[in-house]
C-alpha cells in the first residue's frame, strides 16, 4: 500500500514534481496545500486544495508525509520557510530519486532528482534540494541544503556548493571549487575559481543579428533549400 503524501505548492513546480511522485514513487498525493489566501478553489490537479491553517487537522503528521514543491524565490528563502514550518510541526518528508538515475550517492529529506540528471559517485545532497534533468553533479560534491540546481548545469567533481544556492540553465562550476552560500549563478555563468557567500553572476544575453531570420536564410549557404 503507497504511503499518503501532501504537496505544498499549487503551481508549475507542484504540477511538475507530482508527474514524478505519481509515475513511479511509494506515494500517493492525497491533496495540495497553499497558503490560506491563495487558496482560490477546491481542487488542484483534482485533488483536494487546503489552506495551511487548516492543514494540520486534516492531514495529520502521524498519517501523512509532506513534500515542498515551490521555486526558488528569495534565493530559496520561501521554500526553506515552509521546509521549517513542516519539520517545527512534526512532519516527516518524501524525497525523490528517478529510476533512471544510478549512482553511489545520498539525498537528504524533501529532495528530489529528476530524469536524466548525471550524479556521480560520492556526492551528498543536502535537504530540499532540487536536481532538474540535465543536471551534471561531479564525484565527491556536497551540494548543502536548500540549493536548485537547474537542467543543463555542470557541477565539477568536488564542490562545495552553499546552502541555498541558485545554479542557472547552463551553468559550468569548476573542480575543486568551493560556492558560498545564496549565491546566485545565472544561467550560462562559468567560474573556476571559488565565491564568496551572496555573490552574483550574470552573463549577457547574445545580440540580436541585424537580420532577421528571412534575411540571414538567404544570406547564409548553409539554411538555403
Amino acid at each position: 500500500m503507497k504511503k499518503q503524501l501532501i504537496v505544498f505548492g499549487a503551481g508549475k513546480i507542484a504540477e511538475a514534481v507530482s508527474y514524478y511522485f505519481e509515475r513511479d514513487s511509494d506515494y500517493t498525493i492525497a491533496a495540495y496545500v497553499v497558503d490560506t489566501e491563495f487558496v482560490t478553489g477546491d481542487s488542484f490537479l483534482s485533488k483536494p486544495l487546503v489552506g495551511l491553517d487548516v492543514v494540520m487537522q486534516n492531514y495529520s503528521a502521524a498519517d501523512f508525509d509532506v513534500f515542498i514543491a515551490t521555486g526558488y524565490q528569495g534565493i530559496n528563502q520561501l521554500r526553506t520557510d515552509k521546509f521549517n514550518y513542516f519539520k517545527d510541526n512534526g512532519y516527516s518528508f518524501a524525497s525523490y530519486i528517478s529510476p533512471m538515475v544510478k549512482g553511489d550517492f545520498t539525498i537528504g529529506e524533501n529532495t528530489i532528482v529528476m530524469d536524466n540528471a548525471v550524479v556521480q559517485p560520492c556526492v551528498k545532497f543536502g535537504s530540499n534540494v532540487f536536481v532538474w534533468g540535465g543536471a551534471m553533479v561531479g564525484h565527491h560534491a556536497v551540494i548543502e541544503d536548500n540549493c536548485w540546481l537547474t537542467g543543463g548545469c555542470l557541477i565539477g567533481g568536488i564542490v562545495t556548493l552553499g546552502n541555498s544556492t541558485f545554479v542557472g540553465l547552463g551553468t559550468t562550476i569548476g573542480n575543486e571549487v568551493t560556492i558560498g552560500e545564496k549565491c546566485m549563478l545565472g544561467a550560462s555563468s562559468l567560474t573556476t575559481k571559488s565565491l564568496d557567500p551572496l555573490t552574483v553572476l550574470v552573463v549577457a544575453p547574445t545580440d540580436k543579428h541585424r537580420l532577421n531570420s528571412a534575411q540571414f536564410t538567404r544570406m547564409s549557404s548553409c539554411f538555403r533549400v
